[in-house]
């Protein structure tokens, strides 16, 4: 019987780009096979919709946004809450180290169109695991949803969170799901509390 694998051991041990290149590969399985569960989130799958729109609710109701604000989906995958977003009238971009994943989130966009349409072109960002390729302040919001646990390298991503967020543009949320180092860092720093640039450099 072999050992159980520990993520936080996983998490010191490998690079950050090993870890995108492993999320890189999660998403082509999943692109070469049935992808349709996760592109119907929050509803794709029944046994787990409850506790997702719970923290949804949680999440969305910390992030106070409002129509036109431009919002950073980091941690996106398929981009199913950037499209939900679009239809609550936001402008997105949508961050992840899988180009396959944002590859599905195109797909997502053109196949079902966010009812009302968009504010503006959503856009699809690939993430090095380092450096968000966007300008300083660009953004309104800042929204990680069930992503912060894949972060091994918390202080270093909250300093690109924090660069690209407005300067006294609050809050940033996280929703984790999972309790590891990475994600406890995102969540006390980013939680459902206020998070400004000038906090968080």
């Amino acid at each position: 019987m072999t050992d159980p694998i520990d993520p936080r051991t996983v998490i010191r041990e490998q690079a950050v780009s090993a870890l995108c290149e492993a999320a890189e590969k999660e998403y082509r399985l999943i692109k070469a096979a049935d992808p349709t569960h996760l592109m119907a989130l929050p509803f794709g799958k029944p046994i787990v919709a409850p506790d997702v729109l719970y923290n949804l609710g949680f999440l969305l109701a910390g992030m106070q946004i409002g129509k036109t604000m431009r919002v950073l989906d980091f941690g996106a995958g398929v981009c199913w809450l950037s499209r939900h977003l679009n239809e609550m009238g936001c402008a997105t971009i949508s961050l992840d180290p899988s180009p396959s994943a944002l590859e599905l989130g195109r797909r997502l966009f053109v196949e079902y169109p966010p009812v009302g349409g968009c504010v503006a072109e959503p856009v699809f960002l690939e993430f090095d695991g380092h450096a968000i390729e966007l300008e300083d302040e660009a953004v309104d919001r800042i929204v990680c949803h069930a992503a912060s646990h894949h972060v091994p390298n918390a202080k270093e991503v909250l300093r690109e969170l924090a660069r690209v967020l407005k300067t006294g543009a609050s809050p940033v949320s996280a929703s984790r799901d999972r309790p590891t180092p990475g994600a406890r860092a995102l969540s006390s720093r980013c939680g459902l509390a206020a998070c400004s640039r000038a906090t968080s450099s």
